[in-house]
């Protein structure tokens, strides 16, 4: 018997499918992308048999509400897998009967399954290897692999590879704008069964790319942690001490002279941002408020209808950290850019909601960009100040504390342009300026190196062990 089907991802339009070729699930871009997969699989030196085959136990996780008192077991949830590895840093805790700890309770070994989320983030996976007693959350299934057919690290790397990944997409359902799978599909997965001594060298590879990465990335990090030590050194400012978060500290007074014409709010005359004002005026180097080394100010437009094509339109989500974010790019229709947000190299941009804090140089891929209402544009007097050495001071640590000092201290995090333009910033002559910047930016660069290396080496490590398993060349990889 066949069947006649119209799949949405194919060559074709039409295709005939047999009745033995469907397994589990009468779904046209299901079989397209098995038959296409079949093929390297039968390439492979290694037999690929369903994941079910392989699975001891498979169960899915307790749907209980945890708490942030740290009351109870600690629980797994899936916002702790990142990536290809966890993150404990956001840890809740969960309080069980022994009935339930004992059901839930997770040992060394066991594979965790990210089950629902958006379509890039169901299927992650890791396997659990921290001390103490834990317990998963219910979005999570926990898998256990017999051991002596597949090992649970050498099921994870696999079930990321490009070709677990395909399954996983092509298995996951659409619903209500989640993506979720189930443990019944997650047994359709097709596994290459390796003798365990090649699952064990595999693993071990993996390994030690993981462990080159986190060391190349740790670097990274100290590199760019660097950076305000070296700017405030050269500038001749010290941070000022920062006191432990009590109901001590969050008291104090000010005189109502020191106030008076200023803001009533506490926010603004927290200690900490006197002294920082006071650190900077005990600096090498003159300082000026914004407002005095501004040729000019403006606020971006608001735009909320996007297009393919046009004009970029920078969001606040678009100024990072380092340089500007190319991870989901709009775009405007306009007939031409309004005259006052044209941008120039003179221009910094500064988040002014939100996202408080943001600051960048314009780069030449947005010089023709149209700027979110949420965004300053503020164009610099060149005979002073230097954008690369402003949006240096204004990224530190000093230099966020002025920011932030001027924070409206409402809900949502912003600053109007009287604000900003009370920023103050130190002023060293402006071959001073360059070569601080100059120094930043080699620093920058030298950690944006060591993260691609470091990505780089994970993705090739990645290509050879899937071109083994497969029975390709890595070169074509």
């Amino acid at each position: 018997m066949s069947f006649q089907l119209s799949p949405e991802v194919d060559g074709n339009k039409v295709f005939l499918v047999r009745s033995s070729e469907i397994e589990g699930r009468l779904d046209p871009n299901f079989i397209s992308i098995s038959r296409r997969l079949k093929g390297k699989f039968n390439s492979s030196p290694f037999e690929f048999v369903k994941f079910g085959k392989c699975i001891e136990y498979i169960q899915y996780g307790i749907s209980l509400l945890a708490n942030k008192e740290e009351k109870g077991m600690p629980i797994v949830r899936m916002n702790n897998l990142k990536g290809d590895e966890w993150d404990f840093s956001d840890i809740k805790h969960i309080e069980l009967s022994e009935a339930e700890l004992n059901n839930y309770i997770l040992s060394h070994g066991d594979l965790l399954f990210n089950r629902t989320n958006s379509k890039e983030l169901v299927g992650k996976c890791g396997v659990f290897r921290e001390s103490g007693d834990w317990v998963f959350a219910s979005y999570l299934i926990r898998v256990r692999t017999n051991v002596k057919k597949l090992l649970p690290d050498f099921a994870s790397f696999f079930l990321g590879s490009s070709i677990g990944r395909l399954q996983i997409d092509c298995l996951s359902r659409q619903i209500i704008g989640m993506t979720n799978i189930n443990a019944e599909e997650i047994k359709l997965i097709q596994v290459p069964i390796p003798p365990l001594e090649i699952q064990s060298a595999i693993v071990a590879k993996m390994d030690t790319a993981y462990s080159t990465k986190k060391e190349k990335e740790a670097e990274a990090e100290r590199l760019l942690n660097s950076i305000d030590d070296y700017l405030l050194r050269e500038l001749g400012i010290e941070m000022p001490e920062q006191e432990e978060n009590t109901v001590q500290s969050r008291i104090f007074t000010r005189r109502f002279s020191e106030i008076s014409g200023g803001r009533f709010d506490p926010y603004c005359y927290k200690p900490v941002y006197e002294q920082n004002l006071e650190q900077i005026a005990k600096g090498k180097y003159p300082f000026k408020k914004i407002g005095e080394i501004a040729l000019d100010i403006k606020n971006g437009v608001e735009i909320r209808t996007y297009s393919e094509t046009g004009y970029r339109y920078l969001r606040v989500t678009d100024l990072g950290s380092h340089s500007i974010n190319e991870h989901s790019p709009r775009y405007v229709t306009a007939d031409e850019i309004p005259s006052k947000i044209k941008l120039d190299k003179n221009c910094i941009l500064i988040s002014r909601s939100g996202s408080l804090g943001l600051v960048n140089v314009v780069e030449e891929k947005i010089i023709d960009a149209i700027l979110s209402s949420h965004i300053f544009k503020v164009k610099l007097d060149s005979s002073c100040i230097t954008p690369d050495y402003a949006v240096s001071f204004l990224r530190s640590k000093t230099g966020q504390l002025e920011i932030f000092k001027r924070n409206n201290g409402g809900v949502i995090p912003e600053i109007n342009q009287t604000a900003l333009k009370q920023i103050i910033i130190p002023l060293p002559p402006l071959p001073k300026q360059t070569e601080i910047a100059d120094h930043i930016t080699r620093i920058r660069n030298n950690a944006k190196q060591l993260k691609q290396e470091a990505k780089q080496g994970l993705e090739q490590a990645k290509q050879e062990v899937e071109a083994m398993i497969l029975g390709e060349d890595s070169s074509d990889a």
